[in-house]
């Protein structure tokens, strides 16, 4: 068959997936119209359909019943229209490309091959009839991984032996065949070459249609409880584990829901840079933060070091030992030795120390002590309703319920017992009504006791880290610190909070303390973990090497297993061998894909005023369909040259993690903002000798360096790092 031919039968086919999509999206539009009509007639005619009668225990019994069928009722509605939802969002997604692939394959015993269209979504009929299959499905894994010739692939009911007879590319927008090619192998140069020759963008994309096999053994990884990934620069980490992240969603849909998996982030910049790729996909996002963020969840609001202030830290506090240190102290604690804080409101003691204590000893040492302290938490919230019980019952109450005007009384009590003014209140079973309020006002009054119990106010948790590890928190503290405080808290009251999360994602793992790592391994110790990085982007003085990232969760029978990705995609290829050649050249072992570019610029310049100059240039050269960045070594020095080059017009200055503007076209900002992302262009700030010549400064150079896609620049002032010569 010629390819002319195959072309019309490919473009005819296109043309009829494509028409049965715009079919799908009308009716699902429709449907989804009905619902939504449909839920709100039911919210309008719920008060009317269900009233509560009280008449008997047997009329109470049967208005249970009835409200919570409508409840299911209702249930059924929002299900019905999140999977329009999701069904309309699937195929917007289709309708800009059908699918991207195609395989031809021969089952055992058959003397057809069976066609299959590969999509970044599934798509059939409502008869069925599947015209598209999602990136995640089994049969798909064909397409990612194997060769031509006899081959298999494992589908739910076990392995599936068949022939792959041919494995298509294709290049598609909307209903439009735009190319496609037959390949023997994974993935190879046409289609790949092209997405890699493509501009920068200012959000990341999916790389669906060009996984390659050795990210896609990442991506479907499913035996593994700890997955770790140490790959180079451009080597699609992040994007692979975004993919990984769609695929788990996908492989366990029926008991994985995103809020159980958590992704932490190397600052809120990357964060918004990746934010659209799930959704792309059809997943909703994960819950994302940074670390940082997370510790600002933990125990007492105390304030942690920013960001910036972490990088110019080069103090590496003992702090493995110090987890350990708190773990032996707390396993020791009795009830004699834990530090009581009476709760008081203004000089009335609620619920004293002594009773804390007293309480707590009642119960038997061999229960685990964050359990006791549970337990004792639950007494004193009892106590507490029993006090607010006596204590509504005095006199002062109704003289204070008196004081109250009409705006307070409404604002405090406009549902319940009480709705409406004062006056009207007392005009129905007064006393009953009274005493109702002036519960309810009491229960409010002592809302702050409430809460401090809930948020163990009443442990002084400052304390005992103090005698735990012999040292006072600091103010800020810093991150490994805030790391220990939230270990201690963790172990002496909050183990209970942690077990919904199932997965647990961290990128730039090689910017983690071990104390860290450590604390992430014992919190979420039941979930599985995928840990990314590149041990040459390390740009803090408490990172920690993969080999100890390995054995610190390789511990509790963990299935650990450790990928290297050597390949890099994001460079051109003269940029790609500037950065082997950082890494210390062919010893490195990375791989270089040689696709056409423009040699980096390293070029000398013999004083400030001539390297400002050159700056202005290259800023006003930068071309219309680029994105270019200036990276300095820090926040202060971006903000340094800012100034100096007069803030210049168009260019974005992005100092710290709180501005995250990557909507323009240039930008000044320093190297640690700029992890994960990529430019078209990238000048790296005055790469002189006197500046980058540590093994520190070499990886800032590096991690600087490995962020270009087309174009380098390199000047320096007088003489060159000795590392780009």
């Amino acid at each position: 068959m010629t390819k002319k031919t195959e072309w019309e039968l490919e473009q005819a086919h296109l043309a009829m997936v494509y028409e049965k999509l715009v079919e799908m999206e009308r009716k699902v539009i429709n449907e989804a119209e009905e619902a939504d009509e449909d839920s709100r007639s039911f919210l309008k005619n719920l008060s009317e359909d269900v009233r509560m009668n009280n008449s008997s225990a047997a009329d109470s019994f049967e208005s249970l019943i009835q409200v919570e069928q409508k409840n299911q009722e209702l249930a059924q509605l929002n299900y019905k229209r999140e999977w329009l939802e999701k069904q309309k969002n699937n195929i917007k997604q289709l309708m800009a490309g059908p699918y991207f692939a195609k395989l031809s394959v021969l089952y055992p015993e058959e003397t057809e091959t069976d066609e299959f269209y590969i999509g970044v979504a599934g798509f059939s009929d409502e008869n069925h009839e599947q015209y598209v299959y999602d990136w995640r499905s089994p049969i798909a894994n064909l397409y990612y991984e194997n060769n031509l010739g006899q081959t298999s692939y494992e589908a739910p009911m076990g392995e599936v032996p068949v022939d792959l007879k041919n494995r298509r590319q294709l290049k598609v927008t909307k209903n439009k065949l735009m190319d496609f090619f037959d390949t023997s192998t994974a993935i190879e140069d046409p289609m790949l070459l092209e997405v890699l020759n493509e501009e920068s963008s200012v959000k990341l994309q999916d790389i669906t249609s060009t996984i390659q096999k050795e990210q896609n053994a990442i991506i479907r990884d499913t035996k593994s409880d700890v997955l770790i990934v140490e790959g180079i620069a451009g080597s699609g980490k992040t994007s692979t584990v975004l993919q990984r992240i769609a695929f788990l969603l996908y492989r366990y849909k029926d008991n994985l829901r995103p809020e159980q998996v958590l992704l932490l982030s190397p600052n809120p910049m990357f964060s918004k840079y990746i934010e659209e790729v799930l959704p792309s996909l059809g997943e909703k996002n994960p819950r994302q933060m940074t670390y940082r963020d997370l510790m600002r969840t933990r125990g007492k609001n105390h304030h942690i070091e920013e960001l910036e202030s972490q990088l110019t830290n080069y103090r590496v506090m003992d702090s493995l030992e110090n987890m350990l240190e708190i773990e032996r102290y707390v396993g020791e604690l009795d009830a004699t030795d834990l530090d009581f804080q009476s709760l008081t409101l203004g000089s009335e003691v609620v619920i004293s120390a002594k009773w804390m204590r007293q309480t707590l000893m009642a119960l038997p040492k061999e229960v685990e002590l964050y359990r006791r302290l549970g337990y004792l938490q639950e007494k004193m919230q009892e106590a507490l309703m029993s006090y607010i019980k006596t204590e509504s019952r005095k006199p002062k109450w109704r003289n204070e319920l008196e004081n109250l005007s009409n705006e307070e009384y409404n604002q405090l009590f406009s549902q319940g017992p009480g709705r409406g003014d004062k006056s009207k209140g007392r005009e129905k079973n007064e006393d009953e009504q009274i005493d109702q309020i002036i519960y309810k006002l009491v229960h409010r009054r002592y809302s702050v006791i409430r809460k401090a119990i809930k948020s163990y106010r009443w442990l002084d948790l400052d304390s005992h880290y103090l005698l735990a590890v012999g040292m006072p928190l600091e103010q800020p503290m810093s991150l490994d610190q805030a790391t220990e405080f939230a270990y201690l808290n963790y172990l002496m009251v909050d183990r209970g909070n942690h077990t919904q999360t199932k997965f647990v994602v961290l990128d730039e793992v090689q910017d983690y303390s071990e104390a860290q790592l450590y604390f992430l391994a014992k919190v979420y110790g039941k979930a599985n973990f995928t840990l990314v990085g590149d041990g040459y982007q390390s740009i803090f003085a408490q990172g920690t090497t993969f080999s100890r990232v390995e054995a610190l969760f390789a511990g509790d029978k963990r299935r650990v297993t450790s990928v290297k990705l050597l390949k890099s995609y994001r460079s051109s290829g003269p940029i790609s061998h500037f950065m082997k050649h950082l890494l210390g050249g062919d010893e490195s072992g990375v791989e270089v894909i040689d696709r056409p570019g423009k040699e980096p610029e390293i070029k000398e310049i013999l004083d400030l005023d001539s390297y400002l100059n050159y700056l202005k240039v290259r800023l006003a050269s930068c071309q219309v369909d680029q994105r270019q960045v200036i990276l300095t070594k820090d926040s202060n020095e971006a903000r340094k040259l800012y100034q100096q080059l007069n803030q210049p017009t168009g260019v974005t200055l992005i100092a710290d993690s709180t501005k995250l503007d990557l909507s323009g076209q240039q930008f000044i900002m320093p190297i640690h903002l700029a992890k994960g992302l990529e430019f078209d262009v990238v000048v790296v700030h005055d790469a002189s000798a006197k500046r980058f010549a540590s093994q520190h400064e070499l990886n800032l150079l590096y991690t600087a360096s490995s962020r270009a896609m087309h174009e380098l620049y390199l000047p320096y002032i007088k003489k060159p790092s000795h590392f780009i010569v």
